[in-house]
């Protein structure tokens, strides 16, 4: 059984070979990413009445995200034959993302522009309607709080105005500190310092009286002379 290819940058779809899914990552590019990947057939409605859907093509239909901003992301359709994206929109809060059926969704847009998915796999289909809602959801979240991760910018003519720190090689570091914050940091130092101390000297203290004498605390003699020896017995002293 030959494996099947899986790619590293974007999510594959079990209907796509090997060679289809290559030739999908060279379309998406290096700067982009799918993180939802399947087979549709793309239908529109008829003119004039508007009323019954007209099949306009077939393609692989792709959650699109930038890799350098993860806050945009696109619905885009590749068609594997001419190498070319054949239709994309940006899923953001104007568009109504809808599931008749299993199998078949439609994607209406604020310019009531309108087209529907014709999924060939169900459950692919399930897994991208379900993900395009969160994207969705999440999407206007951001909106309601009037503020995103992208409005908010890098600092601008920043300036060190002081600044107490620890260096390994100079100790503690500092830069424009007024008197009062000096004496405040210095006070509290010392006073961690000697707390410091007094709970190492308790410790101790705790531990030497805890202590108790074992066998192997007692030492040999040492200098010891025989004087006196009766019976074969030896005497030693100290």
């Amino acid at each position: 059984m030959a494996m099947r290819f899986r790619s590293q940058r974007n999510y594959p779809s079990r209907l796509l070979s090997n060679d289809e899914a290559a030739q999908l990552d060279q379309l998406i590019g290096t700067h982009c990413q799918s993180s939802l990947t399947t087979v549709v057939q793309i239908f529109c409605p008829e003119p004039p009445e508007y009323t019954q859907w007209m099949k306009k093509d077939c393609g692989i239909l792709c959650l699109i995200t930038n890799r350098t901003d993860n806050q945009n992301h696109w619905l885009r359709i590749y068609c594997l034959v001419r190498r070319e994206v054949i239709w994309e929109h940006k899923l953001n809060n104007d568009l109504v993302y809808q599931a008749p059926t299993p199998y078949f969704h439609t994607i209406t847009s604020s310019d009531n522009t309108q087209i529907g998915l014709n999924f060939a796999d169900e459950a692919e289909a399930a897994i991208f309607l379900k993900t395009a809602r969160a994207y969705l959801v999440r999407n206007k979240a951001l909106t309601r709080s009037g503020l995103c991760k992208g409005d908010i910018s890098s600092p601008t003519n920043f300036r060190l105005i002081s600044h107490i720190g620890w260096d390994r090689r100079r100790g503690f570091v500092l830069y424009n500190v007024d008197n009062e914050l000096l004496h405040t940091f210095l006070s509290g130092f010392c006073n961690r310092s000697h707390a410091q101390k007094d709970n190492r000297q308790r410790a101790q203290y705790s531990s030497f009286k805890r202590r108790t004498i074992t066998k192997s605390d007692i030492s040999l003699p040492i200098d010891a002379k025989v004087i006196k020896r009766n019976n074969g017995i030896e005497r030693n002293t100290i």
